[in-house]
Formats: structure tokens, C-alpha cells, sequence
């Protein structure tokens, strides 16, 4: 992926921040185009980072493991690379074929040791600077505050969200082939439902599928359900389909090290369920087709939210619903905002990338979940989930 750091840079300049430490591993990829592998899997802040300064004249910094160096500078980044030393041991090739000694460093840098350097030189140490709290420790961040007492924290982690919610041509283009794969996926699911199928066997097709593309994996997340089971989260089971249940279900794919993720929802409705609920789930699918018809540009999303909810309130009084969907980017999270709630006053822009979902749940009976993924285009919208049947 291209890095979006410039974009990071415009926005901490237009909130008089000097410069950024940027510790997640997804905004990290964000900001720099590709991930470090030991950073992603442990989660771990320092593992990898970067550090930028408002200037858009200002170099922009990625600190790493020595022995990551090497595949950090095959990126051909607009990022200077430094590295830490680490408990891996990293030799050269001599020493290692040729058995030259070279001495050890007299001492080891770590990775708080080359970040304080790297925000000295930018001249940074007493200024504002950013800082991802919804990610960092206590601990770790009270370093910071006792290594740089004369810098100013400021929480970007809100930043960070704004700015994904606008997506690139390249994410846009991303979002297509992941969707296309769930799409695909979740439609040879819809192929075998049918009574007597089992939660664990429409988990296991989906999985099957998405692993196939060669492109993605299955969000960990992803659930099948059926009966009173669809009313709560959890992990696929043995419960076979029964006649008049509602089978729902709720996933997507993960992008892997490029971290985006896809969130998609159906809820079917068996022959011989209670009338009730094949009018139930009419209202909910003609609310969603009713947003998703009316989204464009410049609509502000709690008109959006009405939209939807009124419809379904209409026939429903005891319909409650705290929002109707949410935008999407980047993982560990699904959900995040901006929400189309009741509230939420920001206005829809062309490359959002949303979750647009109409649900109802219901204790003891099961839920709907009506959702797909939808594009804000320049003049209205597309959905990018267009295939998965809403009706069997």
C-alpha cells in the first residue's frame, strides 16, 4: 500500500500539533505502507514505530528491529529506517562464513533510546506531540511522559480513525476484492442451508471459500447461527438448522498484514417460521434498501439513521436501535467511527466505506442482522456486497 503519512501530516498541522509517535500496528501501516511482522503479531509498543513532524518538510522516521531493517529498506519507503539492538543477535555474513570477529557494541540501543534520539533531531522534545492512548499502556506512555517532561501529549487516536474513514483509490480498490471474496463466500453458503445443516458446517464452507482466493482470511469473528442462538455472539456449534428457524450470520475476511477488514450480515428465514418474523424481516431488509437507496454525498448521517429507523418504528413501536451502521478500515476493530446514529452530524463524503445494517434481536427467538457494505460514491452509492442472497 501507498503511505498515507502526508495525510497524517496535514491533519496534525490543522490541529496545531508539532509532530506524532505512531505506535499501532495498524496506523502504522497506515502511515507507512506496510507493517513489521514481530510488531503485528505481539502487539507490542516499541516493537516497531514512527515518528513524524508536522513540517511537511520534515523527514519522516521508522524505528525497528535490527533484523527487520533489511526488509523495511526492500519497501523503497519515503521513510528514513533506524534500528534498535535486539536479544536476536543479528551478525553479518563474515563473521558468520568467514569467522570474523567484530566487537559488540559497548552498549545496547533499545527502542526507547532511538525514538528519544530520533524526536530530539526533529526538535520535537518540547513540543506537541501525539500519541495513540487507546493503544498504549500506562506504563509505556508514563515513560514517554518521564523521558520528554518537557513535551505536551495529545491523543491522536481519534485522528487516525478520521482520517480512514476516507478511503484511497487504492483501499477503495482493496475493499472491492476483499468484499468480492466474502460476497462469493457467504453466497456458497447460502447454497447449502437447509434443515439439518449444522452452524459448524456453514463455518466451515464460508472458511473454505475465503481461503481459496488466496487473497484473504476469514475474520476470526465470524458467526453462523441458528434458533435463539442468533440473539447472542458466539462461536459456531453442532446446532442443526431447524424448520422455522432464522439463520444468521455475521463476518467477514481480513486483509492479514494490510489489516483491512469486511463486516456483512444476513438472517434467513426457514419454512415454517411464525409469520411474524418473514414481516419482520421484510421491514428491516426495505429499511436498509431505503438507506442505502438515499445515501450520496453531503447528507449528514443522522438523517441517514432516520431513514432507516423511522421506517421500522413505524411497524415496530418497541424497535430500539442505538446505530444503523458504522464505518470500516482497519483492524483489531470492525466497527469504528463515524456511526450513522441518531447524532452523528458529519456528512457523507465520496470513498467512505460503510457498514450500513438494519438488526433486531430477539431473546429466545434469534436476530436479524441486515448489513452489507456499501461505497459512498461521487453521487450516490454502490454496494459492494451485492451478490449473497437476502432471500433463499
Amino acid at each position: 500500500m501507498l503511505p498515507k503519512h502526508n495525510k497524517i501530516k496535514e491533519m496534525l498541522l490543522s490541529r496545531s500539533i508539532d509532530g506524532a509517535i505512531v505506535s499501532s500496528p495498524e496506523n502504522f501501516h497506515y502511515a507507512a505502507g506496510f507493517a513489521g511482522h514481530q510488531h503485528t503479531v505481539s502487539r507490542q509498543p516499541g516493537f516497531t514505530l514512527a515518528v513524524l513532524g508536522a513540517d511537511a518538510a520534515a523527514p519522516s522516521y521508522a524505528v525497528t528491529m535490527d533484523f527487520e531493517v533489511p526488509a523495511f529498506q526492500e519497501k523503497n519507503s519515503p521513510f528514513i529506517i533506524k534500528k534498535y539492538d535486539t536479544w536476536v543477535g543479528v551478525k553479518q555474513w563474515e563473521e558468520i562464513a568467514e569467522g570474523v570477529l567484530y566487537p559488540d557494541p559497548s552498549a545496547m540501543e533499545s527502542s526507547m533510546d532511538v525514538l528519544l534520539r530520533t524526536v530530539g533531531e526533529l526538535g520535537l522534545s518540547n513540543k506537541t506531540l501525539g500519541v495513540e492512548l487507546s493503544y498504549l499502556p500506562a506504563d509505556y506512555y508514563q515513560a514517554l511522559k518521564n523521558k520528554l517532561p518537557e513535551a505536551a501529549f495529545v491523543d491522536i487516536s481519534e485522528l487516525f480513525v478520521y482520517a480512514r474513514s476516507v478511503k484511497t483509490q487504492e483501499e477503495i480498490q482493496m475493499f472491492r476484492s476483499l468484499c468480492r471474496v466474502a460476497d462469493d463466500a457467504f453466497t456458497e453458503v447460502s447454497k447449502i442451508v437447509s434443515v439439518g445443516v449444522s452452524e459448524r458446517e456453514m463455518s466451515e464452507c464460508f472458511k473454505r471459500n475465503v481461503i481459496a482466493s488466496g487473497i484473504c482470511a476469514p475474520s476470526a469473528w465470524s458467526m453462523f447461527s441458528t434458533g435463539s442462538n442468533g440473539a447472542r455472539l458466539g462461536l459456531p456449534e453442532n446446532r442443526e438448522i431447524a424448520r422455522g428457524d432464522v439463520v444468521k450470520f455475521d463476518g467477514g475476511v481480513n486483509a492479514a498484514f494490510d489489516f483491512y477488514t469486511t463486516d456483512t450480515s444476513r438472517g434467513w428465514v426457514m419454512e415454517g417460521a411464525d409469520t411474524e418474523l418473514l414481516k419482520l424481516k421484510d421491514r428491516l431488509y426495505e429499511a436498509q434498501r431505503r438507506m442505502i437507496g438515499a445515501a450520496k454525498p453531503g447528507m449528514p448521517m443522522c438523517e441517514l439513521f432516520d431513514i432507516g429507523f423511522s421506517y421500522v418504528k413505524q411497524a415496530y413501536p418497541a424497535y430500539r436501535r442505538g446505530h444503523l451502521g458504522h464505518s470500516i478500515s482497519m483492524g483489531p476493530a470492525t466497527a469504528e467511527a463515524p456511526y450513522i446514529n441518531p447524532t452523528e452530524a458529519r456528512v457523507l463524503e465520496p470513498g467512505m466505506v460503510l457498514a450500513i445494517e438494519v438488526p433486531c434481536y430477539i431473546l429466545g427467538v434469534g436476530g436479524f442482522n441486515i448489513e452489507d457494505m456499501v461505497l459512498i460514491t461521487e453521487n450516490g452509492s454502490e454496494i459492494l456486497t451485492p451478490r449473497t442472497p437476502h432471500y433463499l
